[in-house]
């Protein structure tokens, strides 16, 4: 029995791997990793081609005539399964970019958006062919839009067809008209995908949404302003991609950064007067109370009460400088099984750079909240006390700080604040603190059916312009916004933060990161070093 040549063990080994990624392709997996298997199927029964092609005799054996016939056979069969392998790929495809920069991936904000969709959408892109800008976010739109048969879209040389941008209302270039059903969304001079995302986010909203922000108690909110001012930074990612090296220049307490993110999915924002109103109007589909100074009056909090018996969604963010007051504790918090200390959560394990009042919170239990969050920073936070909550409320957890952290007074201009309910707030209280709590449920002493959504947070800073660009801070306080308001049709995009992207590290990973490149890696090298000297000595 003759042995195999080497030759042989490689080609049945392509043969038995193309067999192998071809049927993990057909496996079951997500389109992606099945195209992927697919992909590498493909390249490798080419590269099987190509070995058994190199082993063929230049000429074959018998007469004329036979050896045409052969050689004809051969190269029908190989042609044809390079024809099936192209359009077995080409049924399955699969994106791959090679570049450094990703200048030929779409951005997340729209491929998410077009991954998502449950109902058709269209898409016409008028766009400038002179302007490559406008060429590199045609072809974006194209690469994510393929083999999607719930986006259709469309793009169009405005020069070459201006009667359909006239029927169209499109009167400038690069001008994207989206719809979906009898929504149209209209977006003029965008060279941006990613704004194309967001437009697609408002254009598939059922109905219009409108967060009220309340006022009067020393809130940051201010309606949004018709102009903002943005700065330009050059950086090596702005000459590739438009407009990633902008910086908005706000002032860092307000909620600019905040505001331009709900305004981009499709949110409308307005303020309310808690103190000059009897009832929370009902075109209020979320109330924000964000960053209070002062204490709410005895009838704000019975307003507010009475706005979750009704089924309401609340949103509150409330720093240690608050007064909580009693009759904020008693008609809001406690009925709920929550109350709160004047008192600032330092963590001196999980923390932002070396500040150990700035908590980092790395991990997030299952919620439609936390979903997306990777690390979030919690500024100044005080702690949020959550005991057994009624039957007829679910409560969820969403951030706390690790088991070393404790708790120390917080400063203010007239001094030290009092706790106002729990522990004194100038006690230790070690172990792990809730930072943000969700709730929903029946309020008790509601009427049936009535379920309401509440999320509490010990700290306003993190939807501030000063902390909202770091890590997925503006994730988390638009997720908040999007849960209240059950705006749950379209996936839960990364907001844009007008800020520089940074590298952030809590202070395990900063130690950890400098044990390792400032101890262990010169002193591996040293010791590498000494030992090649002792054997060649």
């Amino acid at each position: 029995m003759s042995r195999f040549a080497r030759s042989d063990l490689a080609l049945g080994a392509l043969v038995a791997a193309a067999v192998l990624f071809g049927a993990l392709g057909f496996a079951g997996f997500s389109d992606r990793i099945s195209n992927s298997f697919l992909f590498v199927a493909w390249l490798l029964t080419l590269l099987t081609l190509f070995g058994l092609a190199v082993r063929l005799p230049l000429r074959g054996r018998g007469s004329r005539w036979s050896a045409w016939a052969g050689n004809t056979l051969i190269v029908c069969a190989a042609v044809g399964v390079v024809i099936a392998a192209n359009v077995a790929l080409y049924r399955h495809d699969v994106h791959f970019d090679a570049t450094r920069e990703g200048r030929n991936t779409p951005p997340p904000q729209l491929t998410d958006v077009i991954d998502g969709l449950h109902a058709p959408l269209s898409l016409t892109y008028f766009y400038n062919a002179s302007d490559e800008n406008a060429l590199a976010t045609r072809d974006m739109i194209e690469i994510a839009a393929r083999d999607h048969p719930l986006l259709s879209f469309r793009a169009i040389d405005l020069d070459k067809e201006p009667g359909l941008a006239r029927d169209a209302g499109v009167h400038s270039y690069n001008t994207a008209v989206l719809q979906a059903l009898d929504r149209k969304v209209m977006v003029e001079n965008v060279t941006d995908a990613a704004r194309l995302g967001y437009a697609a986010l408002r254009a598939l909203r059922q109905r219009a949404q409108t967060i009220c922000f309340v006022t009067g108690h020393g809130e940051t909110f201010r309606p949004m302003r018709g102009h903002y001012h943005f700065s330009h930074v050059e950086t090596l990612r702005g000459h590739d991609i438009r407009g990633a090296d902008d910086v908005l220049v706000a002032e860092p307490e307000q909620l600019d950064r905040f505001q331009l993110a709900l305004h981009e999915i499709g949110f409308a924002m307005r303020e309310l007067v808690t103190a000059t109103t009897d009832a929370i109007p009902s075109d209020c589909n979320v109330v924000a109370e964000l960053g209070p100074r002062t204490a709410l009056a005895s009838g704000e909090a019975d307003l507010l009460a009475d706005y979750l018996k009704g089924g309401g969604r609340l949103m509150m963010l409330i720093d240690p400088q608050f007064p909580v007051g009693p009759d904020l504790q008693s008609r809001v918090l406690e009925p709920l099984g929550l109350s709160t200390d004047s008192a600032i959560v330092i963590d001196p394990l999980n923390h932002f750079r070396t500040d150990p009042d700035k908590v980092a919170v790395p991990y997030y239990p299952s919620h439609p909240i936390t979903a997306r969050l990777a690390l979030t920073v919690f500024a100044q936070a005080r702690p949020i006390r959550v005991s057994q909550p009624p039957a007829t409320v679910k409560g969820t957890v969403l951030a706390a700080s690790s088991q070393d952290s404790y708790l120390r007074p917080p400063s203010s201009a007239g001094g030290m604040m009092v706790a106002t309910s729990g522990q004194a707030a100038g006690e230790d209280g070690r172990g792990a603190h809730p930072l943000v709590v969700a709730l929903e449920g029946s309020f008790p002493g509601a009427e049936p059916g009535k379920t309401f959504r509440l999320v509490v947070a010990g700290t306003s800073k993190f939807a501030t312009n000063e902390y909202f660009p770091y890590v997925s801070n503006g994730e988390l306080s638009v997720a908040i916004a999007r849960w209240l308001a059950e705006d749950n049709a379209a996936p839960n995009l990364a907001p844009r933060t007008y800020n520089l992207p940074e590298i952030v590290l809590t202070g395990r990973q900063m130690r950890n990161t400098f044990v390792v490149l400032e101890v262990l890696l010169p002193l591996s090298t040293a010791l590498f070093g000494i030992g090649m000297w002792w054997r060649r000595r």
